[in-house]
């Protein structure tokens, strides 16, 4: 497999989304904007966030949902605005969900309709964060739990019973059981042995493949793992250190954004398509 440039100078990309309308959309941290970009290569830019986009996910009708840090970086500090979840609506208006998480980094949607969020204390220790649920209806929003490490990306496997969240400084990837009551008691689904993640997928395998960005001289690299913490394959993209997010679509296309270079990669012919996101989970 070769990884290819699909779109260049973007700043330092994040949050990359697969759109049920085609094409994908990417963030730009330093820039503060929202990429569309089709499978050309071509890009427009959607919106201006004011702050630093960090995560980002598609919800129902179109709608796409922002964890907007505040404008904290990483990249060149922008002008800060407030932390929070904001809504780009099809027609174009930029609404905020609510303001009560701090500096976000990643979200997405559960199987019961809620959006989880990582909110990481960004500095200067960088060893603490929470985890929230936020009804994006009504703009309700409900701590579930504040944890001793930085929480990162966020997600969904196909059994839906457990919530998965990158713990960076560690190299572990923590899976906490969800029920009705909120989540439970937090174990390691997976240590690394090098790398740090950032933010993953999952595949229709029934593995997860992380985005392990690198803080010493060896390159970032994607990594694929079985739930029950085996290493599967590394995949290098390139030389840079900061290969940050990917996605992955039912077509088996890998994309990768390559924050470092600015850039958003793409490979194809990925072994694996992606599993679907909620709130588009299609039931096998």
């Amino acid at each position: 497999m070769e990884a290819r440039v699909l779109a260049t100078d973007l700043g330092f990309t994040e949050g990359p989304v697969f759109l049920r309308s085609g094409g994908m959309l990417v963030t730009s941290i330093d820039r503060g904007h929202l990429y569309a970009i089709d499978e050309d290569g071509s890009v427009r830019r959607l919106v201006n966030t004011g702050g630093g986009p960090n995560g980002a996910t598609e919800g129902r009708a179109g709608c796409i949902y922002v964890a907007q840090n505040g404008g904290r970086g990483p990249g060149h500090r922008r002008a800060t605005v407030s932390g929070g979840i904001q809504n780009l609506h099809v027609d174009g208006r930029l609404e905020w969900v609510t303001k009560d998480l701090i500096s976000p980094n990643d979200l997405c949607f559960g199987p019961d309709g809620f959006l989880y969020a990582t909110d990481p204390t960004r500095s200067p220790a960088r060893d603490d964060g929470r985890l929230w649920r936020v009804d994006v209806g009504t703009g309700d929003t409900e701590l579930l739990t504040s944890v001793s490490w930085y929480p990162n990306g966020i997600g969904f496997a196909a059994e839906d019973d457990c919530l998965y969240v990158a713990s960076t400084g560690n190299s572990r990837i923590v899976r906490f059981p969800l029920s009705s009551s909120g989540l439970g008691k937090p174990e390691v689904a997976i240590q690394m042995e090098h790398g740090f993640p950032d933010g993953f997928a999952f595949d229709s395998a029934g593995n997860i493949v992380i985005a392990a960005v690198s803080f010493d001289d060896r390159p970032s690299d994607i990594q694929t793992w079985s739930l029950d913490g085996n290493l599967i394959d590394v995949f290098s993209p390139g030389v840079h250190h900061y290969y940050t997010n990917l996605a992955i679509s039912a077509d088996r296309r890998l994309v990768i954004t390559d924050s470092e270079g600015g850039a958003v990669l793409e490979v194809f012919d990925w072994p694996t398509s992606g599993l679907y996101l909620h709130p588009f989970r299609i039931p096998e």
